[in-house]
């Protein structure tokens, strides 16, 4: 079954809305460029096809555009944010706290190089992986979410169509040598891991 005829399998098995019109390549060289990094063909084209999609309580963080009324004039913004950009929200936001205590840059970047890591352990072999997540140096790229705290990654090392599946939870991960549409499949298929998912049944 080639790409195009999993892809459809995928939107037909979840019932996914789909869009109306397909994304023009334009607004994927703008969205490649807010995130700094090419995407994966087979999420691309998931994404032209479908509004959102879900596999049972996992979403699949679908880019869209979004118009920003306020301030007036101000461009179009990306609802996929990345684990690094929360992180570095969360420390300007404990940062301002302290109004009146003065960090030099120095101090400011190695701080938050450290807090841009992620550490994993494999749920198989117990081996621990660290994962940089500093600026310009993302190594896992975030392409979905679960309500009970799971994170399903990309790693983003080599060509993005070559990216393996990660999926964190509580510090352990489950890596997949295959692409997201595959996995997705997989998991309608009760083939592949999915100790994060609390439902009983996705299919």
């Amino acid at each position: 079954m080639g790409l195009d005829e999993r892809v459809e399998d995928l939107l037909s098995r979840t019932g996914a809305p789909r869009r109306r019109y397909p994304r023009r390549e334009q607004e994927w060289e703008l969205v490649e460029m807010m995130l700094g990094q090419r995407l994966p063909t087979d999420f691309k084209m998931l994404s032209d096809r479908c509004q959102e999609l879900r596999v049972g309580n996992l979403e699949v963080h679908v880019p869209r555009l979004e118009e920003v009324s306020f301030p007036l004039g101000s461009p179009a913004r990306l609802n996929l944010r990345t684990r690094l950009e929360e992180e570095v929200s969360a420390v300007t936001d404990g940062r301002a706290l302290f109004e009146g205590e003065v960090r030099s840059a120095e101090a400011m970047r190695t701080s938050l190089e450290e807090l841009g890591q992620v550490v994993l352990e494999d749920a198989d072999s117990g081996e621990r992986s660290v994962f940089s997540m500093a600026p310009g140096r993302f190594e896992l790229v975030p392409w979905g979410s679960h309500p009970s705290g799971a994170v399903g990654y990309w790693h983003a090392m080599g060509d993005p169509d070559q990216w393996p599946v990660v999926v964190s939870y509580c510090g352990v991960m489950w890596r997949e040598e295959c692409s997201l549409v595959d996995y997705l499949l997989r998991a309608l298929d009760g083939g592949t891991p999915l100790p994060w998912l609390v439902e009983p049944s996705i299919a």
